[in-house]
């Protein structure tokens, strides 16, 4: 009977989790959520970059599209503005190339059309620039 009393005693002592165990497996979950939330948060913000810089790349294209379009356009012009959501643009038209066309006053042209796009974030600004050739060949000079 002694012997059972001194078994039960024994693993009394050691049945249940000491402080220590519970204070270490508390920090090592604290650790682990940590990592993972800072990951996540990592994650987050890398998306919203991206998401920030597609709509930067879909609006020079379109704005470059725009200005390469337009049939009145001609070298050594300008044309600037700003968006509805912020972003800067400038394009911009240079000669590239003039060769002898159909009439004297009518040489065909290569003109660059570039488009650059900025915006400001919290590490300054920022820009893309996008850039196309475009075949130019004047209207004929109507006399009255």
């Amino acid at each position: 009977m002694r012997q059972a009393r001194r078994s039960r005693a024994h693993l009394s002592r050691e049945a249940g989790v000491s402080l220590l165990e519970i204070l270490i497996a508390i920090s090592i979950l604290g650790i682990g959520f940590t990592a993972i939330f800072s990951g996540l948060s990592s994650a987050l913000r890398t998306v919203d970059r991206v998401d920030h810089y597609t709509l930067v790349t879909n609006f020079a294209a379109n704005k470059l599209n725009e200005v390469a379009i337009d049939s009145r356009l001609e070298p050594g012009e300008v044309f600037s503005g700003i968006s509805d959501s912020g972003l800067t643009w400038r394009a911009r038209t240079d000669l590239v190339d003039q060769r002898p066309g159909p009439g004297a006053d009518r040489p065909i042209q290569l003109v660059r059309v570039e488009v650059q796009v900025s915006w400001e974030t919290s590490k300054g600004f920022q820009s893309f620039a996008l850039q196309t050739l475009k075949l130019r060949v004047p209207p004929p000079v109507v006399n009255p």
